[in-house]
């Protein structure tokens, strides 16, 4: 009895070691409601923060799949912003670092008459052939060379390329020593098991992973 109730106070102090990391504390970031002529880029430059970082930290605080729903806010919405450096308690890190970045886009899109994913990727100014693995990755059981009108595909894509509002932002991120999937998808809020399914088809060596190699990570909220 001794040894389980040990077991299960360590399981209880690591858990609580982790949550540290996951997110920025309650305290570390303000809820702002949106006035007239605010826009996160101003919300972020009263702060001292550095937009080209903090946006992805925005999104993660907000749990927004693309970077385009902070263009959308309204007078009188509330928004998760991180505070000015020098107001933040503790020893909380950031929650994204400061070398992720976008790595691409998924668009899901509806197959129409006539369609082949080269074409698709022909009219995109891409090529097919480099984002092949990718599409086959991400569209398990079908069969790209055998289209059906009406299907939905999740095609990677540019941001240049973005035809439409409904698509997922991809982070990539180089593991670091004593770094682990594990840690970094909580850093951003996404619980490795519960999404497994999903992170795997984006990252098809997830088991094997090591320090140098790119976890890239789709924004996934429920």
């Amino acid at each position: 009895m001794a040894k389980r109730f040990l077991a299960l106070a360590l399981c209880v102090l690591m858990f609580a070691c982790l949550l540290p990391c996951a997110a920025f504390a309650a305290e570390d970031y303000d809820t702002v409601t949106i006035q007239k002529g605010d826009t996160v880029l101003k919300l972020l430059e009263a702060r001292g923060r550095d937009y080209d970082t903090d946006r992805f930290v925005v999104m993660v605080l907000n749990r927004m799949y693309r970077e385009s729903q902070m263009e959308v806010l309204s007078i009188g919405d509330t928004i998760k912003i991180p505070k000015a450096e020098s107001e933040l308690t503790g020893d909380t890190p950031n929650l994204i670092s400061k070398e992720d970045d976008i790595a691409f886009f998924v668009i899901p899109y509806k197959i129409q008459k006539g369609d082949t994913l080269k074409n698709i990727y022909k009219l995109w100014g891409l090529s097919y052939l480099q984002n092949a693995d990718m599409i086959r990755a991400l569209n398990p059981g079908k069969n790209p060379d055998k289209l059906a009108v009406g299907e939905i595909y999740n095609l990677p894509t540019s941001e240049e390329n973005l035809k439409t509002n409904n698509y997922t932002t991809v982070m990539s991120h180089i593991l670091l020593e004593d770094e682990t999937p594990v840690s970094v998808f909580l850093r951003y809020g996404i619980d490795l098991e519960e999404k497994k399914t999903d992170l795997e088809q984006y990252n098809p060596s997830l088991n094997h992973m090591e320090e140098g190699d790119e976890l890239l990570i789709p924004l996934l909220w429920d």
